[in-house]
């Protein structure tokens, strides 16, 4: 058990307490019940450079109180008291700024530990009734027993993982119950869902948008037409941002050459790629580095 963040792990750019705790490195909880999360305490200007960053490991977000607002894959979320964020593992969060006051559970873990909860998208978010919360704190007071209470040195980190299963399988009960009051969407609605799923599943191999005209069975013109139509913008240009987040990811961890990025992205080379880079972001990817 550690107490300390691992610097692989994503999460420890995170402005961690000493309430905060691991296990093995592969579980962290952070439960703020009693009193508010650290990082509400920050200046969220303070928080900026520790961002983008990419999900090592699957993700549940609790709100108790308060409020917890992120960007994650392009989009933004708020979180509201009563209600939970499920973050999947290769997710990209761009920023995280919370309530003063806020009072949150989080836990990270391997996305096997998670399994009660279906993971059909990279991010879920959910309303939870009154009793399902009252479950999710129980089982979140009970994890940290077994992650800190001697009594569970042997097979603690089973305990642990059985915990958050159940955990996962509490959420998933409200994801479940909230899709079956949810209206059907629309036709287009449904398009953009699934071109938006298509391009975080495909960009690092795939810019040209006949590729995803063609996995969702449509004209390229047509496609076209309803991104833009819905969102505002251009399918072409969802697809550029998925990359350069992506890039700027890679770059700000440090653990890989303008080079690697280039070949992990599937550019030709690296001078199209910062080409690509600069054109977007106005910088080349060294100088934004």
């Amino acid at each position: 058990m550690k107490k300390s963040a691992n610097k692989q792990q994503d999460l420890s750019v995170l402005p961690l307490d000493e309430d905060a705790v691991w296990l093995e490195d592969k579980i962290l909880l952070m439960d703020y019940l009693e009193k508010p999360c650290a990082l509400a305490q920050e200046n969220t200007q303070s928080l900026d450079s520790r961002f983008p960053m990419k999900m090592a490991s699957s993700c549940m977000l609790i709100v108790v109180d308060g409020a917890v607002r992120l960007g994650v894959n392009l989009c933004d979320h708020e979180v509201t008291a009563g209600s939970c964020l499920v973050i999947a593992a290769g997710a990209i969060v761009e920023r995280v700024s919370l309530d003063i006051g806020s009072r949150i559970v989080m836990v990270s873990a391997p996305a096997s530990d998670m399994d009660g909860i279906a993971m059909l998208n990279p991010v879920m978010q959910a309303e939870l009734r009154p009793p399902l919360m009252e479950m999710l704190m129980t089982l979140s007071r009970m994890l940290r027993t077994i992650m800190t209470d001697p009594a569970f040195q042997l097979g603690r980190e089973e305990a642990a993982n059985d915990c958050i299963r159940l955990m996962g399988r509490i959420i998933g009960q409200g994801v479940n119950g909230q899709e079956k009051t949810i209206a059907k969407k629309s036709r287009r609605d449904e398009i953009v869902s699934r071109f938006l799923q298509c391009v975080a599943a495909n960009y690092r191999t795939h810019r040209d948008l006949g590729f995803y005209a063609s996995e969702l069975g449509l004209s390229l013109k047509h496609m076209s037409h309803v991104i833009h139509e819905q969102t505002g913008r251009h399918p072409s240009q969802w697809i550029k941002d998925y990359v350069i987040l992506e890039a700027k990811t890679m770059l700000r961890s440090g653990n890989y050459t303008v080079q690697q990025v280039s070949d992990g992205l599937n550019f030709a080379n690296q001078s199209f790629f910062g080409k690509y880079f600069k054109e977007a972001v106005g910088v080349s990817p060294k100088k934004w580095k």
